[in-house]
């Protein structure tokens, strides 16, 4: 087969074959040329140990940058290129799922290789120089057959040296569109607990993957990001990493409302939404204190504001960002906020001036990913629909969607009203921002000017009193 191997790769593998060792592409980018799929990290192993590969691409001008020489791991920069090349090797692990060899082996062909690696479609080695294909564990044949199974006989031994394995196996399924072989799917299910012992950040990383399934090679989220979180809920996976959505499962609900429980309407609310992590992050939270709620009162008023808190907490364990955590807990808060579309006009634009457009925006998009994920359907949401044209009137008549889009400074109305700086002229500019929000032709310094005053018509007064 005809690899289309770059320049630098070609001549980083001639290298290699001067000092007596074939260089090899492995793992996803030669599953993904075989399968026609875009390619784009380069992994290269060989029979060279690190210092030899250190060597070679110093001798060569090339930086090189040590990542894990212990393990055989050395990082390899050819002009823009990075190559991460690892010596052919035996792994033993300890007892536990935390992936990190206690020791290694460096060996001298893909076949011992191989079998450390996770699955046999990602085993699958490319010489670069002869452009063929090496298959120590049948990987061709599972491709063809579109089937994810791990590398050993014994599927427990891959899952046991690392438990983060599980949620690969609930990716690669998911962004393939791959069954998993039944072996394989039992062995994950008995060694689901071992994600207990995987860091929060690898967690993190692979959950986002499966959360984004659908971007990666174009499957629609029914059949990827639905088919992943099924996934990690049928191997065990939820109940490690996720037990407060893991609670949600089989909680029933108004069937007036909802198809399904609340753990599925999540699932199907979560795939049917825009792919955007902070959204898809607030969908998969949303509803995630209905079982909290409904034991403690019967009922699940007030899931929103509770969700709130349990979103934090599970982003924050998960060590996300502060910004795509507060993105996503914010929706969580406000997912429930009009339901009925029942609030006057006047009473949207000035929450939405105080929101901001990218907020309401998402907000119309956690609203219909929340009824789609309830009826099954790609529905219209009137509530959703009234909102965009309340938003795009404000847009279209410039309204200020924050105290600074004000035309007026703190400095401005203590120069009108005498008051000093303190919260009286804070309160002040809120109250001239709800103003503007529903008339925003008055976003001009002269009428602001004559608002202010009239806020303040005495010595003493609070400023606001008059508004």
């Amino acid at each position: 087969m005809e690899f289309g191997f770059e320049n630098e790769l070609c001549e980083l593998a001639q290298r290699t074959a001067e000092r007596g060792a074939r260089l090899f592409v492995v793992g996803g980018r030669v599953r993904n040329a075989l399968l026609g799929l875009p390619v784009s990290d380069t992994d290269v192993t060989s029979a060279l140990r690190p210092d030899e590969m250190t060597c070679l691409a110093r001798e060569a001008g090339w930086k090189v940058v040590p990542k894990g020489a212990a393990f055989g791991m050395v990082e390899v920069h050819i002009g823009d290129r990075t190559y991460e090349h690892t010596t052919f090797r035996r792994d033993k692990y300890a007892e536990g799922g935390a992936h990190r060899p206690t020791a290694v082996t460096f060996s001298d062909t893909p076949d011992e290789d191989a079998f450390r690696r996770d699955f046999t479609v990602n085993a699958l080695y490319a010489d670069v120089l002869a452009g063929t294909v090496a298959d120590p564990t049948g990987g061709v044949c599972d491709l063809g057959a579109r089937l994810i199974r791990a590398t050993s006989p014994d599927p427990e031994l891959i899952l046991r040296d690392d438990g983060l394995r599980i949620m690969r196996l609930c990716r690669f399924a998911a962004e393939l569109g791959f069954d998993i072989e039944e072996k394989t799917f039992a062995a994950a299910k008995k060694c689901a607990p071992l994600l207990a012992d995987i860091s929060a950040e690898r967690v993190r990383d692979e959950l986002v993957k499966i959360l984004m399934a659908d971007t990666k090679y174009g499957i629609p989220p029914e059949k990827s990001v639905l088919r992943g979180l099924h996934l990690l809920d049928e191997t065990g996976a939820l109940d490690v990493i996720l037990p407060e959505l893991a609670l949600c499962r089989g909680v029933a609900q108004s069937p007036k409302f909802h198809r399904w429980p609340v753990l599925e309407h999540i699932f199907r609310t979560t795939a049917m939404s825009k792919p955007e992590l902070p959204l898809r992050l607030g969908c998969l939270l949303h509803d995630a204190a209905k079982p909290v709620v409904l034991a403690r009162q019967g009922n699940m008023h007030g899931h929103d504001v509770e969700g709130e808190k349990i979103a934090r907490g599970v982003l924050h364990r998960l060590r996300f960002d502060n910004d795509t955590l507060e993105r996503a807990v914010w929706l969580v808060r406000y997912h429930m906020y009009d339901l009925d579309g029942n609030a006057k006009e006047p009473t949207l634009k000035r929450r939405f001036a105080r929101w901001g457009g990218d907020k309401v925006k998402a907000l119309c998009d956690i609203r219909e990913a929340d009824f789609r994920g309830s009826v099954g359907e790609y529905i219209t949401v009137k509530s959703a629909d009234r909102w965009k044209r309340v938003l795009a009137d404000m847009e279209a008549k410039h309204t200020p969607f924050s105290e600074h889009s004000l035309a007026c400074t703190g400095a401005d109305i203590m120069e009108w009203t005498g008051l000093p700086a303190g919260p009286h002229v804070g309160e002040i500019k809120s109250a001239l921002l709800d103003h503007c929000a529903v008339r925003p032709q008055d976003n001009v310094p002269e009428k602001l000017r004559r608002i202010v005053r009239d806020m303040v018509r005495g010595p003493g007064e609070h400023p606001c009193k008059n508004i």
